[in-house]
């Protein structure tokens, strides 16, 4: 295990949020809104341990061979725009994160879901149900557009869940080991729990539960070619025994506000802020010092050290 992969899997909880905006609302807006505005709050929370926000282009159903069984295409009104995977290392994390901030700051920001969002769903992973198996990209915390093809791969089951389960990990195993594949995330979704997420406070606007998905995997590929052989042998006709539905979303961008426990520069300053960092070197502009001056104690310590676009590390 690489250190990414290391880093990665010391989260043992994660909280996938998966939605769509309000039809009224031009997405271009709320794309940047989520990055530059939401975002950045979301990184000051006490507790993360990694957060990453996906941001998706329509489903594509044609990128897999056709399995008998497994549905590719998805209604264009229900497709996924975003998802946010928001990590903690244990659940002493997650219930510090879920007590920050206190009193009126929380309603605040938590009117953002009120704004914006139409659709939503917040899964949780524990422990082995959230692993990392490989990633090789060299990028810890990346930053924008995706410089290789990435989809985030959305399954329904089919018939009951620890079969399914068990068939995806067969999935995620045979694949991270397959020519091409940089990077394979498994997530098993548990069961949404909207009387947790009501008694946290968040405004209850899940998916209908046809509409739920049980398990996500984030694959980056280094050349879409390597698509073509993961799907279609004899392995997968017996997979359709237990997947209903295969989704899968190409991801445009996809931004890290947090990192190993720390924000990172994106998280504290917004990503116009970093790529202009970024075009003119001022590396001067990521010392400690002048990040705690500017945010105080949630940049003690300086932000997470980011060297360049696509070339991220600690």
């Amino acid at each position: 295990m690489n250190r990414h992969e290391d880093t990665e899997n010391r989260a043992r909880i994660a909280r996938v949020t998966c939605g769509w905006k309000k039809p009224a609302l031009p997405l271009e807006v709320v794309r940047r809104y989520w990055r530059d505005v939401h975002s950045p709050a979301i990184a000051r929370r006490a507790g993360i341990w990694d957060y990453r926000h996906y941001q998706y282009d329509p489903v594509r159903d044609d990128l897999f061979a056709p399995v008998s069984g497994i549905e590719y295409g998805c209604p264009a009104d229900t497709q996924l725009m975003w998802t946010s995977d928001v990590r903690y290392a244990d659940e002493a994390g997650l219930a510090a994160f879920s007590n920050s901030p206190d009193g009126d700051a929380r309603a605040l920001l938590l009117e953002d879901i009120e704004l914006i969002v139409d659709r939503s769903t917040t899964y949780k992973s524990v422990g082995a149900n959230a692993r990392t198996w490989i990633d090789v990209t060299g990028v810890a915390m990346p930053q924008g557009p995706v410089p290789k093809p990435q989809y985030g791969l959305f399954f329904r089951q089919r018939g009951e869940q620890a079969a399914f389960r068990r068939s995806l990990e067969s999935l995620a195993e045979r694949w991270a080991a397959a020519a091409g594949v940089s990077r394979l995330r498994l997530s098993l979704f548990d069961v949404p729990d909207m009387e947790a997420e009501r008694k946290a406070g968040y405004p209850v606007k899940t998916h209908p539960v046809e509409q739920q998905y049980q398990a996500w995997i984030d694959l980056i590929v280094d050349d879409q070619r390597h698509l073509g052989p993961l799907l279609g042998g004899d392995d997968d006709a017996r997979l359709a025994r237990h997947v209903h539905t295969l989704h899968s979303h190409p991801v445009r961008v996809v931004y890290t506000s947090v990192y190993a426990g720390r924000p990172t520069l994106v998280g504290l300053r917004g990503y116009p802020a970093w790529n202009a960092i970024e075009g003119l070197g001022a590396s001067h502009q990521r010392q400690a010092a002048l990040l705690e001056w500017m945010y105080g104690e949630v940049a003690r310590g300086g932000a997470v050290q980011e060297d360049g676009p696509g070339e991220q590390s600690t």
